[in-house]
This record gives structure tokens, C-alpha cells and sequence, in this order.
């Protein structure tokens, strides 16, 4: 009985530590222990022991298998900050230097080649298109591609911006991080990382891996579909900005190493944490693999991952030597949402749980008296947007009615201030403003905190200027726009969906993939248009002749 009272004399400062400082965190995760979901693994510690750590919902939903300590999931780009690690080492053992040019490893790559360094990869300032934004441009799938088709495609690429002089997050600098490391040191980065990194800092259970679902332990990352949740498939041919597995246990190893320096040493730290930095200003900064930063007046140093099916993040705040691992399989999880809860007692921030009142309120009442039907006449009319949305609004027995004209989707709205309106039951807003002569010309909807103006007798432009075929030379790809609907839309080849394309003045353009500008000739034709998306800047398409 002796030892057994020692033990528990052991153990409660720690549960007591638990109990007393953990019920955010607690009530925050406890969302995820209810049904059968897939859930988040968190892991807290203070000067390398473990203070808290939890485990809801299901590693694979299909086994009936629950998450617990021993779980992998895919790092996504938390894997960068290993990747640079390895290059650091590299550079002590006098093998490279941050300083040489990525023609000196990749002879037969064009010019820009000589102007761009490792520090540049490192740091995402080296101005290389990002292949997955690339990828998604061409309409392709990045997993399916292998080195030797991703290194074709970058070869005819463009700089973005001249190396150093701006900060642009590039997986393709990965990608030549992961070759770099392969050719100086004649090993995969899977041996390299193995025998340098997660051997001697002992996590066992940490690698990198092409096909993560066959290594045993693995989590399967789920999106949630209108049938239930789905496995998203993460096996891919190369290893690039991701590709690291592991748990929060073992991450958290690495944390400690990084707050401790004890085995890969100081110069080693100093190296990746405090020399060869792009400085975003206000005391934040980016440096091989890792961002360093502010968190409520605390420094913070971490980096976050997202792939489709998984979220993960881990931070080290050095000052408090407080180390946090937060990893998800749940696609719909967003991991930093836990940073408040789960730090609140550690870092003494405020944090109020909220609680959902299932009290039913009672609508509020019009400010004003009922308004008769002349006061209101001056809102009707047909509204629209560059969206392509356009509404009928008009007075029924002294009641206005809203019609959306794209579905004939029509409802009652009541009057809530001057010349403000609301649905009754929804956080939908409406206000009327520029009323002139009695007549509103514009009409401006408020939903979930975005508003969306609509102008009276709006109508759409002629795209028929635009409809045809434009070809990228860098892409390889072709793009169709065509008319869906009364909007103007592309579609790119070998693809079925269709994006749609807001039109502005002179010829300028918004798309969900970026913004066009579209050039015309001495005589007004449009002859084609440059493409910018925020990792991958002016990719040029030429317009394809119509054939007879």
C-alpha cells in the first residue's frame, strides 16, 4: 500500500493541474466525443513533460478504430520545418551551403536558376510558381504527378518576383529542397530524415512516406459528404512541401528539442530559428520551415498543416517553454480554433465557452409604425449584380416582397429602421441608400457579417467578346469560356465544371482562381488574357482562331 500511496501522491498535482486548467479545452473537444465521427489529438506540455493531452473521435471509421497516443497523422506542411532541417544539417556536416544557387543542382534549368539560393527555397522568397497552384490551374491532380513531370513543368516557368525581394509560400521550393537533399546526400529523404532527425531524438514512430494509409497506426483523413464521411486518398508519387506522418507524441519531442537544443545543439537552433529570416514587420517572420510571431504578446514560433482530410499544428512558445501539438483527421476541423481554449491558463487569456440558448427570442418589433404602401413603392424595381443575381422587389398589401430571380425564391421582409429591413427569423439585412426623387437606386444585403451591393436596372455587359478558346503555352492547357446562363464562365480542358468569371471595368476579371486581364488589339478584338493566381503571378493565354 506503501508504494500505491506514493504514486497517487505523484500523479494528483498533475490531474489536479488538469482539472483546474483544461476545462475550455475540455468543453471544446468534447464536440468530437459524440457519435461516431472523426475527431482531433491534442497534446499540451510544459519544459518537456506532457500536462495535457486528450484524444476524441475515430482514426478510421471504417475498423471502429478510436483515436489514441499512439495515432499518425499526415503532417501536411509541418513537414517543411523537417525538411529545412535536414538542409541545415547538411550544411554542417560541409556538404552544401545556404548560399549556393539552385543552378549548381539543377544545371540544366533556365536562367533564374542562377539567381535563386537554398535561403531562398527555405524561406518561400524565391519567386518559383507554386506547382499546386499550377496543377489546379492546368486542371490536373498534384498527386498524380511524379518528379520527372513536375521538374518539365517548372523548366518553362517564370519567376514571379525577383528572388528576396518578397515572401510568396511555394511548395515548389520544397520540391527542390527534397532533390537538393537527395543528390548531396545519396539518400532518400525518407533514410536521411530517419538516420539525422527522428532516430536520435527518438520518435520512433515518425517518417516520411508516399502511402501513409499502409503504415500501421495510421489515421484515415475523412471530408464529409451528403452521404456520410469519406476516406480522402493522400498515397501520391513524390514528397515535397508534406509527406512527414506522426503523432502528437512524438512531435512533441521535436517541440522539446526545439525549446531544449539539447540534441542537435544550439548552433543547430540558431541557425534554423534566428539567421537568414524575410521579415513580414511588427516583430513577425518566416525562417526555414517555421514562423515566428506575436500570439498576445507572447512569442510564438509554429507552423500549420492542411491536405484535404487532415489539419494539424504545432507551436512552441519558448519564453513559458510551453510546447502544444494539435493534429485533426476531420476535414472540417480548423485546429487553430483550439489555440485559445487550450492555452487560456498557460498564457492567461481571457476565454468564455460559448453556450448555445435554446430559448426561443422573440422577434424584435418594426422601430417604425407599420409603413403604407406609397412610403414603400419607392424600392421597387429589379436590382442586380456583376454576380450575375439579380431581385424583384415590389409592395403586396403594404408588405414588401423580395423575389430572387435566379430560383423565383420570394419572401416578406419587415422594416427594422430607415429604410432598413430584415427577414423575420433570419440575420439577412437589407438597406436601401442613393434615394433620389422617391426612387432607391441601390440596395446593399448584409449575411453572416459580407455585404453584396445591387445597383436598380442593372444590367449584365455583352460577353460575346470573350466566348472562345484561349491557349497558355507554361500550362499546356487550354480554356473554353462559354455563357452559363447570363453569366460569362471557362472551362478548362478535360474538365466538366464550369467557373464562373465576374467582369469588371476595363477588361479586368475575378474568378475563384484569380484575377484576369484580358488585352485587346489596335482594333478592339480581344486577343487574350493573363492569368494571376496568388502563388502563381502572369500566366499568359492566347487566344485561339475560331475554325470555320
Amino acid at each position: 500500500m506503501k508504494k500505491i500511496s506514493t504514486i497517487l501522491l505523484m500523479l494528483l498535482p498533475l490531474i489536479a493541474f488538469s482539472q483546474n486548467n483544461f476545462k475550455a479545452i475540455d468543453s471544446v473537444l468534447s464536440v468530437y466525443d459524440q457519435g461516431i465521427v472523426p475527431g482531433v489529438s491534442v497534446s499540451i506540455a510544459k519544459n518537456g513533460k506532457v500536462i495535457y493531452s486528450r484524444n476524441v473521435g475515430y482514426a478510421d471509421i471504417e475498423a471502429s478504430k478510436k483515436i489514441d497516443d499512439k495515432t499518425l497523422f499526415c503532417m501536411a506542411s509541418v513537414s517543411k520545418q523537417i525538411t529545412a532541417a535536414c538542409i541545415v544539417l547538411l550544411e554542417q556536416q560541409g556538404k552544401l551551403s545556404l548560399e549556393d544557387k539552385l543552378s549548381k543542382y539543377f544545371p540544366d534549368f533556365p536562367e533564374y536558376a542562377n539567381t535563386v539560393s537554398i535561403v531562398h527555397l527555405l524561406n518561400h522568397t524565391s519567386g518559383i510558381k507554386d506547382y499546386l497552384a499550377l496543377s489546379m490551374l492546368r486542371g490536373h491532380n498534384h498527386k498524380d504527378y511524379t518528379n520527372e513531370m513536375l521538374e518539365e513543368m517548372l523548366k518553362v516557368q517564370e519567376l514571379d518576383f525577383e528572388p528576396g525581394s518578397t515572401f510568396s509560400y511555394s511548395n515548389s521550393g520544397y520540391w527542390f529542397l527534397v532533390r537538393i537533399i537527395e543528390k548531396v546526400s545519396g539518400k532518400s529523404i525518407i533514410d536521411f530524415a530517419q538516420d539525422n532527425i527522428f532516430r536520435p531524438l527518438k520518435m520512433k514512430n515518425t517518417q516520411y512516406s508516399y502511402d501513409p494509409y499502409s503504415v500501421k497506426h495510421m489515421s484515415r483523413g475523412y471530408v464529409e459528404t451528403d452521404e456520410g464521411y469519406e476516406v480522402e486518398p493522400q498515397k501520391k508519387h513524390l514528397i515535397s512541401g508534406g509527406g512527414v506522418i506522426s503523432s502528437v507524441q512524438d512531435m512533441q519531442k521535436w517541440l522539446f528539442e526545439m525549446y531544449s537544443q539539447k540534441v542537435l545543439g544550439a548552433e543547430f537552433w540558431n541557425r534554423m530559428l534566428n539567421e537568414e529570416f524575410y521579415d513580414f514587420g511588427n516583430n513577425n517572420f518566416c525562417t526555414k520551415g517555421l514562423f515566428i510571431g506575436d500570439y498576445y504578446g507572447t512569442k510564438r514560433i509554429q507552423h500549420g498543416g492542411d491536405v484535404k482530410g487532415f489539419h494539424t499544428v504545432i507551436e512552441c512558445f519558448p519564453e513559458q517553454g510551453v510546447t502544444v501539438a494539435m493534429f485533426s483527421n476531420n476535414d472540417n476541423v480548423n485546429v487553430y480554433e483550439f489555440n485559445k481554449p487550450a492555452l487560456s491558463s498557460l498564457l492567461n487569456l481571457k476565454y468564455k465557452t460559448e453556450v448555445k440558448n435554446d430559448v426561443v427570442q422573440t422577434e424584435e418589433q418594426p422601430i417604425f409604425d407599420p409603413a403604407n404602401e406609397t412610403d414603400l413603392k419607392q424600392y421597387e424595381g429589379d436590382y442586380g449584380s456583376e454576380l450575375g443575381l439579380f431581385f424583384n422587389v415590389s409592395v403586396k398589401d403594404s408588405v414588401l416582397y423580395f423575389v430572387q430571380k435566379w430560383d423565383g425564391g420570394s419572401y416578406p421582409v419587415v422594416q427594422i429602421g430607415a429604410n432598413k429591413f430584415k427577414i423575420a427569423g433570419d440575420p439577412i439585412f437589407f438597406e436601401f441608400t442613393d434615394i433620389n426623387n422617391g426612387t432607391a437606386n441601390l440596395l446593399k444585403i448584409n449575411q453572416e457579417g459580407e455585404e453584396y451591393v445591387f445597383k436598380k436596372g442593372f444590367q449584365l455587359p455583352d460577353f460575346g467578346d470573350y466566348l472562345g478558346k484561349y491557349y497558355s503555352k507554361v500550362l499546356d492547357v487550354n480554356y473554353e469560356f462559354v455563357l452559363e446562363g447570363e453569366l460569362l464562365a471557362f472551362k478548362p480542358q478535360g474538365a466538366d465544371e464550369v467557373k464562373i468569371v465576374t467582369v469588371k471595368e476595363n477588361d479586368k476579371a475575378d474568378t475563384f482562381w484569380g484575377g484576369m486581364s484580358f488585352v485587346r488589339d489596335d482594333k478592339g478584338n480581344i486577343t487574350g488574357f493573363s492569368l494571376s493566381h496568388e502563388r502563381a503571378r502572369n500566366i499568359e493565354f492566347v487566344k485561339v482562331p475560331a475554325t470555320e
